[in-house]
């Protein structure tokens, strides 16, 4: 979960880091720290003295270096650095909407480079280019941008209103170029989708916390269930990593009457962060639906609705992600996201590295697990076959005689109605135990 401050509050290493950028320490404690002194002279001596003249682009991200190890050091998956182009792009993405072609791009870089493309919306210009899913983002503008990190690939995408972006794409495996040429437009981003299920059951579901926009998607959908006159719901918050803590509290408000929702303890106190003010926006029956990849936000929802017993919480145990951080802007345009506070529900369970333990507990069954082997001990080149399920797989041994075989299975499907679900119910045991607790 993170709680967004806009203030200067950086520390005392942090400060010290940025000294060759802002001019001198604000810490005296620092300074006097014999570990504090033989960091700023390190970083005097690289510049003064490397072998190598660095120019200030170099030295930059040697600072910046120092500011992933010192994070590093804390050993907290939840304590991280942005540097400044992907904060630029979270910053974009917090406010629920950019200028770009409406595409998604895979977290890794696809195999030789770029970024693959796994979702085109409809209707954007991405879309109306005839771009695909499959297709892989080689170049932008003319520059190659075969070795670049995801998030800079989109920094080159997106762009101010009605500009143009040239996309140079690989297809179908072809080393060829196509090039698309586009007018960036505004791209909404889409938090919640919804369906009718089989007896006039509402599907709501829930995708992220991390845009300013999400309780005001939630509350537009909750309407358009209502005016279509269904009576029962499932709130689907499967996958959803959690974002903004705020809209945590507001989507919980939704639900629930009445009541604390949320607390936070930080080092010397624990104080309650938001309560249930009688905004209900649905009353009806629900349930709430869970698995290992909801945290954070969705847990605090989750964990407020099983507390107050306003629904009943099915699917898997959740992820466990039981920590808030301040998300703190530094000097050089970067973010401290940095841990500062605890979380506990309504009832002061503590979550973190526990997570929601379901009423109704079920596998989630909706997406096939690749497949993975390895070995050791065969001739070097002889090729290993392993026959699972009826189908063959094989993997050929190198020089050692070791082979290894991972599979690689297509994105996930994504529905081109923007906001509406992609159902397959028939795959879905977690969607078919909810129905009958409904029924």
């Amino acid at each position: 979960m993170r709680r967004f401050s806009w203030l200067l509050v950086g520390g005392a290493v942090v400060a010290a880091l940025v000294y060759a950028q802002i001019g001198r320490p604000n810490s005296d404690a620092f300074l006097r720290n014999r570990n504090g002194q033989a960091l700023m002279q390190t970083y005097q001596l690289i510049q003064d003295e490397y072998l190598q003249k660095l120019d200030q682009k170099k030295l930059d991200a040697v600072i910046q270096g120092g500011i992933r190890g010192m994070i590093g050091a804390l050993d907290d998956q939840f304590t991280s650095y942005t540097a400044p182009t992907s904060s630029s792009i979270r910053s974009q993405d917090l406010q629920g909407e950019f200028y770009g072609i409406g595409v998604s791009l895979s977290l890794q870089p696809a195999k030789g480079g770029g970024a693959q493309i796994i979702g085109v919306t409809r209707g954007l210009p991405g879309y109306n280019a005839g771009l695909k899913v499959g297709d892989v983002i080689t170049e932008v503008n003319g520059q190659d941008v075969t070795k670049l990190e995801v998030d800079e690939i989109v920094s080159k995408i997106r762009g101010p209103k009605d500009t143009k972006v040239t996309i140079g794409v690989r297809r179908d495996g072809s080393n060829a170029v196509i090039k698309f040429e586009m007018v960036r437009q505004k791209v909404e981003i889409i938090s919640v989708t919804k369906a009718i299920l089989p007896g006039n059951v509402g599907y709501v579901a829930l995708e992220t916390f991390a845009n300013v926009k999400v309780f005001e998607q939630l509350n537009a959908a909750l309407k358009e269930m209502r005016d279509k006159g269904v009576k029962k719901l499932v709130f689907d918050l499967r996958d959803n990593g959690g974002g903004l803590l705020d809209q945590g509290c507001q989507v919980a408000e939704a639900f629930i009457k009445e009541g604390p929702i949320v607390f936070t303890r930080y080092r010397t106190q624990t104080k309650l962060f938001c309560e249930a003010s009688g905004r209900v926006q649905w009353s009806g029956p629900m349930v709430v639906l869970v698995n290992g990849n909801s945290a954070s936000a969705s847990e605090i929802v989750a964990g407020a609705i099983q507390d107050t017993g306003r629904a009943k919480v099915i699917g898997e145990s959740t992820f466990g992600k039981g920590v808030g951080q301040n998300v703190i802007d530094l000097p050089n345009g970067g973010e401290l996201t940095l841990v500062t506070f605890e979380w506990l529900t309504p009832k002061k369970r503590a979550l973190n590295k526990t997570g929601v333990k379901p009423d109704i507990e079920v596998k989630d069954t909706r997406f096939e697990v690749p497949l993975a082997f390895e070995g050791t001990g065969v001739k070097p080149g002889e090729t290993v076959t392993l026959n699972v399920g009826g189908k063959t797989y094989t993997a050929k041994a190198d020089e050692k005689g070791k082979f290894t075989f991972s599979q690689t299975l297509p994105p996930r499907p994504q529905s081109e109605d923007r906001g509406q679900a992609l159902i397959e119910l028939e795959k879905d045991a977690i969607l078919q135990r909810a129905l009958e607790e409904l029924k």
